[in-house]
Parts: C-alpha cells; structure tokens; sequence
C-alpha cells in the first residue's frame, strides 16, 4: 500500500502525470477507457487500483461522483480560461489534493496543490496554441484517502 500512494504521489506532483499521455497516444485511436487498461503494457506491470476513471473506478466503485474533474472552459480571443472543479468535500482528514491539466502531447498545461481550507476549484489561463493540434486535455484529481481520479476533457469556448 505504501509504494502504491508513494507512485500516486509521484503522478500528482504535476510534471510526473505528463508522462502517461504521450505514452497512452502511442496506441493509435482506443478508447481512453482502453488506453487506461493498456498503462500496465507500457509501464511495465502496474499494481491494479493505481488510476481511477468513471468507467473503471476499482475499489473505489460509487466514489466518482466526488472524485472526478469536472472541466468547463470558455474561450476568449486565443485564450481558454478553463475552471477544474472536484465536488468533494474538504476536511484535515479527507480532501483534494491537487489538480492537474495535460494536453495530449503530454504537455502540464496548468496544476493547482489545495489545502484543506480550500475549494476544489481551479482556473487556468491555457493559450489555444498550447493545446496542439486538439482541444482534448487529460485531466486529475488527487484525494489523500482515494488516490489518483482522471478524466478526459475537450475544451471549447
């Protein structure tokens, strides 16, 4: 268990987490759902119940609700402002500790570390030109108590 949260760690600290896109892109056009199942290939052997989505929630079955990024954006001349929002409560105990953007490239597009104080809500300011040749991001959300949360977004304006 203790290695597990340690690597989940090493995903949510930002820079980290963009390593799992260009090597998901790789796989031509799967499903992302497919794209997650196929981490272990490329990775090497990961431990089952490590990345979290809607579709393959693990142990954590029914807690995707409050644990999944919930991304809008609007755009504003060769701007998107985009806002992260987990629907989770905060506590000491039990809270969101950071969100991260990823363009499909890999690229951090924008992360926010919160405290227990704090909202689950970021905003980013992401120029269009950083965004590639797609508007499609890969977005996480981090729990202290259930781990790494992602989800795949388009930003629109």
């Amino acid at each position: 268990m203790s290695a597990r949260r340690e690597f989940l760690k090493l995903l949510a600290v930002g820079p980290a987490a963009g390593i799992l896109v260009p090597l998901l892109s790789e796989h031509g056009s799967n499903t992302f759902a497919q794209e997650v199942e196929s981490m272990a290939e490329l990775f090497g052997r990961i431990p089952e119940n490590i990345i979290y989505t809607k579709d393959k929630p693990g142990a954590w079955k029914g807690k995707d609700g409050s644990h999944l990024p919930v991304v809008t954006s609007t755009k504003d001349g060769e701007v998107l402002k985009v806002t992260v929002e987990t629907k989770h409560g905060m506590s000491a105990a039990h809270y969101i500790v950071r969100h991260v953007i990823i363009s499909e490239a890999g690229e951090v597009l924008g992360a926010k570390t919160f405290s227990p104080d704090d909202k689950p809500v970021s905003t980013h300011e992401i120029k269009v030109a950083a965004l590639g040749k797609t508007p499609n991001v890969f977005v996480t959300s981090y729990c202290n108590l259930h781990d790494l949360w992602l989800a795949q977004a388009k930003l629109e304006g």
